[in-house]
């Protein structure tokens, strides 16, 4: 069984070329009654669902678009995807991490000088719980992964409705890490 991640990850090929590929992206977000919107340029697509389905927990897809080299035996565009939450609310788990990793290290310091000082390093108390917090955080990233499945579901479903894969594409082995 394969571990959960942070922030999924997956690539495929489609047999047609990048300008198709936009062109059918931008065709399938802006038809009525599609679930999601987003922008796509020549080389990258943000998708996520409508404002009126979003939450705090709602993924949106970041989507690379790649043509394949001449020499690869398989030709047309790979497709990198990778589920992420919103960029606000990433960056503010980067933030909590920053700080509670802060804290927890200003905590060690604090308790080494206790120790040097000949004193009881109860300060040692907060590191432990700077980095019980962290892990805390942590396991948050994969509840609200479970509570956005659903949507992330949606995303993908319209992606492949939209571009692929059907029976011509090639999953890769291996999902990026």
């Amino acid at each position: 069984m394969e571990r959960p991640h942070q922030r999924p990850r997956f690539r495929f090929l489609v047999h047609r070329d990048r300008a198709e590929v936009t062109s059918l992206l931008e065709q399938g977000l802006t038809m009525d009654g599609t679930p999601c919107v987003g922008s796509v340029s020549q080389a990258h697509a943000w998708i996520h669902v409508r404002a009126e389905a979003r939450h705090f927990w709602s993924p949106t897809l970041d989507l690379m678009l790649e043509e394949t080299e001449a020499d690869e035996p398989e030709q047309g565009t790979w497709l990198r995807g990778r589920f992420a939450p919103h960029p606000s609310v990433w960056s503010m788990f980067m933030f909590i991490y920053a700080v509670l990793g802060l804290l927890a290290t200003l905590a060690a310091m604090y308790g080494f000088a206790q120790i040097t000082l000949a004193e009881p390093p109860w300060a040692f108390g907060g590191t432990a719980a700077g980095v019980a917090l962290i892990g805390f955080v942590y396991g948050a990233t994969f509840i609200g992964q479970g509570l956005g499945a659903e949507q992330m579901t949606e995303i993908r479903l319209f992606l492949d409705r939209t571009v692929g894969p059907g029976p011509e594409a090639v999953q890769s082995p291996q999902p990026d890490q």
